[in-house]
């Protein structure tokens, strides 16, 4: 290889060394900052995408660099083997996982599988590898601090109502910037701002031994006012677990410094009375104190309690499981309640997979059926408060968890064979780069304080690494510059000519791993470029897949915003939307989120054209989830539902299967509402009351607040004939919405068939009250009153329902129905003549009228009445019209025409007890004694209890022995 070669592969070999470095930076710059709302992983995606992309760059130009610099080697650490475990362990719980593909590129909005940590690696290695200048350290540790500081501002704006974004997570008062999420936020603010402390003192350490000692008051002054901006935002996330972190990294920190020689204290003192002057001003303010974060849980524990109460609570056949008592101090709805349970199901699991754990980044798909092993839902616990978890809220349980006891101890092993070989090389360092370790040290303690009660995601991991790497990196540049300063030394005092050449510069420092110089054969060179090009064909391969997830991501969310806006404008579904989510399937066929959206599409359009295709499309989506994840609980739930489907709209035989895929998604996951709700309706259709009810009481344990349940509760009650329960359940949908009236209504209706009249009559008025237009609870408080006898209030009632709709007949029926029984005929007789009017064909009305005028006296108006009905519809099937004209024509001492009537009456009702009754009368009139008897006897077996069929029957028996 010629010397032009050589100068052209050295060239190119800098100019990749300086790329690199640049993406390097970018890594730590870009990453926390960047967000797409065009994604519906807004944040998560967004931010890993970038971290493959540059991760990818990165590693194109390090093969160059490899390939054009013949004298390159690895830059080798003292914790290579640790690392090495560690990964390798990683990889065998990946391959081992109970969903290896989800442990390869991570669950989704998480995204830490194997190949984040292969980045994160990566990142690492590259970091110690190229950042081998003092000058390198610090422009990418002001990288990392410039980064914070922009998502500082980002946050510090939001507090203050400027967001040109409209987010609709989390409360206002909790900031989350850049990182869709306070919690991480947090986490990178509090592992950044040890960094800016540290470069706030080292300007001072500088100024002893700079005559430039203005400058360096400016840059200190720079400084400053990052480590305050960055502290304010961080208060304004409001974290729990990170001011806990805070405490414990920065405390020793400031400790440390304390201790150290200034020329001066006042920077010092400065630095920590702005500090508590900041806290105490947040604190003030309950929206942003730490303080009552910590302490508000206890003052909901009690407002829990005395909300309770005992009356409305069911009584559950189930006997519940015995919580721990540290569960029991706090409220169900404070987080630290939910991680109490989150630590004793990571214990479960661990028992189960106890070497290599489940595998990384899989918690999500066991998590929820581990969760009902250890807690159950209580009547007093408002509904199932818990988050659905695909992280375990503790580093140390969570690593156990993913991969297994082997990959913790070599987590741990990492974790202390890097802090043995930090502290056995802090003494060596020189004073300024002993700030710069202590604020990494720092920085990297908060986050794994912060840890044990959260966890890391992408910037926030990336940034630890890095961290790391800049630690190493540090300590080997303190080798470096030492040994430099030894061979100058040896100039001076030993005149070595030799060193003081030209090719002196190029010689090995300590902390390069040195390899001897072999002549390169031609074929060690071609197999070199070869295995070089295919490492980067194999990373462009890489970097078109990142490309298409993230396209998918962005098709999803399109397609998904199309189809909900439908929904809102035109109540349709959207085809063009469902496009959007099928190329999303295509782009990236791997993640069970977006088939999940689809198949949840297919089914709302089977919902509402009845067409069998959509289910059919439906039910390939809900399989194909299911290869993805054996144990997936939307794919067995959308299953139950296609099942369901078919039996209500095809009439298929299909009641059997849903209930069976129900049971699975339950089994799955067993805190979802509306798993229970769905197989509760299979169960209603079914006819099974009792396991619908049982179902329903599960759903109503898990969403105390869904007024569907309650009220579905009160009916399945109602229908079983369990009247407390049922009204229990009708006074939760009113507590739930008082502005109803239709549940006051089902309230007075239940309440009035247990007897409890006065209440019921409240519960009527009051829905009245709230719906005075509403004739359905006008009637049923008519109807109340009449069953109480309170006649007045019932003929008010009616009066009412007629000013509201005087054509209703059935109004006028009723109200004169109430004048008969007030005693007042004339006024009855005008409403029956108003109901007949209006409805001439209805039998009743005309039966009320005739009947009226009978007992009025008014005979021949009863009879006209009664014989113009039967001659406009002489088909009619109301037996009680026959017998009332047979009792006109018994006045009239018509015998004859009156049996006749009564036959005619029994031709219709077999069953007419006035009509038997009546006729016993006629033919003891007409003397025809034997037909009397017998038809008496009839009356009798029909109603043993008619004194006066009794007393013709011993009329009878006297005339009979005469």
């Amino acid at each position: 290889m010629n010397d032009s070669i050589k100068n052209t592969f050295g060239i190119i070999s800098q100019y990749c060394e300086k790329l690199l470095i640049g993406f390097l930076i970018a890594i730590v710059v870009i990453v926390p900052l960047f967000f797409d709302i065009r994604l519906y992983s807004v944040f998560d995606l967004s931010k890993v995408t970038v971290l493959y992309l540059l991760t990818a760059i990165i590693l194109a130009l390090w093969i160059i660099f490899v390939a054009c610099k013949h004298d390159f080697t690895f830059s080798r650490t003292s914790i290579d083997i640790p690392i090495l475990a560690y990964f390798g362990s990683f990889i065998i719980s990946s391959i081992l996982s109970i969903n290896p593909l989800m442990s390869l590129f991570g669950t989704y909005k998480r995204f830490e599988g194997l190949t984040s940590t292969a980045c994160y690696l990566f990142l690492f290695y590259a970091t110690v590898t190229f950042i081998t200048t003092k000058r390198r350290v610090y422009l990418l540790v002001i990288s990392i601090l410039t980064a914070a500081l922009i998502s500082s501002f980002y946050g510090i704006a939001q507090h203050l109502g400027y967001d040109t974004f409209k987010w609709s997570s989390f409360e206002a008062r909790r900031v989350f910037s850049t990182f869709g999420n306070p919690v991480f936020f947090a986490a990178y603010l509090v592992m950044v701002l040890p960094l800016a402390v540290v470069l706030f003192f080292s300007k001072f350490l500088l100024k002893r031994t700079s005559a430039k000692s203005k400058n360096h008051y400016y840059i200190a002054l720079i400084f400053y006012l990052f480590s305050m901006i960055i502290y304010t935002a961080f208060w304004l996330t409001n974290t729990r677990a990170c001011f806990i972190a805070l405490f414990g990294g920065l405390v020793p920190l400031f400790i440390i410094l304390s201790r150290r020689t200034f020329t001066e204290k006042y920077p010092f003192i400065i630095l920590v009375i702005s500090f508590v002057l900041i806290g105490l001003f947040f604190n003030v303010k309950p929206e942003t104190s730490g303080v009552h974060r910590f302490i508000e849980h206890f003052g909901e524990k009690n407002a829990r309690r005395t909300e309770f109460s005992v009356e409305n609570s069911i009584a559950d056949k189930t006997e519940p499981c015995e919580r721990p008592w540290i569960a029991k101090i706090f409220p169900v709805s404070d987080s630290t309640f939910s991680r109490v349970f989150q630590y004793l199901t990571a214990i479960g699991i661990i028992k189960d997979y106890p070497a290599l754990g489940i595998g990384p980044d899989t918690i999500g798909i066991v998590y929820q059926k581990y969760l009902a092993k250890v807690f159950c839902i209580q009547e007093n616990d408002g509904g199932f408060q818990f988050p659905r978890q695909d992280r375990i809220h503790n580093d140390i349980l969570d690593t156990a968890v993913t991969r297994g006891i082997f990959g913790l101890g070599t987590y741990l092993w990492l974790l202390l064979a890097f802090g043995r070989y930090m502290s056995k090389n802090y003494q060596r360092i020189h004073t300024q780069y002993k700030l710069l370790i202590l604020g990494l040290l720092a920085g990297l303690g908060c986050y794994l304080i912060q840890n044990q009660f959260s966890f890391g995601n992408t910037p926030i991991v990336a940034l630890f690494w890095v961290m790391m790497g800049l630690c190493i990196s540090v300590v080997k540049l303190n080798e470096t510059e030492g040994a430099g300063k030894a061979c100058a030394c040896n100039i001076t005092t030993e005149r070595n000519p030799a060193i003081g050449k030209p090719g002196g510069r190029n010689r090995k420092m300590p902390g390069y791993a040195q390899s001897p110089k072999h002549p390169t054969s031609p074929i060690r060179v071609v197999c070199r470029w070869l295995g070089c090009g295919l490492a980067l064909i194999a990373t462009g391969f890489a970097a078109i897949f990142i490309l298409r997830v993230y396209q998918a991501d962005i098709c999803f969310e399109h397609g998904r915003r199309m189809i909900e806006y439908n929904k809102e404008n035109s109540h349709t579904v959207s085809e063009k939307g469902m496009y959007y989510i099928k190329n999303a399937v295509f782009l990236n066929p791997y993640e069970t989120f977006y088939r999940d959206e689809l198949c949840r599409t297919y089914i709302q359009v089977a919902l509402k054209t009845n067409d069998e295709a959509w289910i059919q499309k439906a039910y390939v989506e809900a399989n194909n989830t299911l290869r993805l994840i054996p144990e997936h609980f939307m794919g067995f739930f959308h299953l139950g539902m296609i099942h369901q489907f078919l039996a209500d709209r095809f009439g298929r035989n299909t009641l059997d299967a849903a209930i069976a895929w129900y049971k699975k998604a339950i089994d799955a996951d067993p805190f979802q509402a509306v798993f229970h709700s769905n197989l509760a309706m299979v169960y209603s259709k079914k006819g099974d009351i009792d396991q619908t009810i049982e179902e329903l009481r599960k759903a109503y344990l898990i969403c105390q607040d869904d007024l569907s349940t309650d009220d579905r509760l009160a009916n399945a009650y109602l229908q079983k004939g369990d009247l407390d329960n049922a009204i229990i359940f009708v006074r939760k949908t009113i507590k739930l919405k008082p502005a109803e009236p239709g549940y006051y209504n089902n309230l007075g209706a239940i309440l009035s068939k247990k007897g409890m009249y006065e209440e019921a009559t409240q519960a009527f008025q009051k829905a009245i009250e709230i719906s005075p237009k509403e004739p359905v609870y006008q009637e049923n408080l008519a109807r109340l009153y009449l069953s109480t006898r309170n006649y007045a209030e019932s003929m008010s009632c009616y009066k009412k329902l007629i000013e509201l709709n005087p054509s209703v007949a059935d109004y006028h029926n009723n109200l004169g129905v109430m004048y008969q029984k007030e005693k007042m005929p004339d006024n009855a007789i005008q409403s029956f003549q108003k109901a007949v009017a209006l409805k001439p064909e209805n039998p009743i009305y005309t039966y009320n009228l005739a009947d009226t005028f009978f007992h009025k006296g008014q005979y021949a108006d009863a009879k006209q009445v009664i014989q113009t009905f039967m001659k406009t519809y002489p088909n009619h099937t109301f037996a009680n019209i026959h017998v009332l004209l047979a009792k006109l024509y018994l006045k009239h001492e018509d015998w004859g025409k009156g049996v006749y009537e009564c036959e005619l009456a029994l031709k219709i009702d077999e069953k007419s007890i006035a009509a038997y009754k009546l006729l016993g009368i006629l033919y003891y009139n007409m003397h025809q004694y034997e037909l009397a008897e017998k038809t008496a006897k009839k009356t009798l077996v029909l109603n043993p209890d008619d004194q006066e069929t009794q007393d013709l029957l011993v009329k009878i028996s006297n005339t009979i022995r005469r």
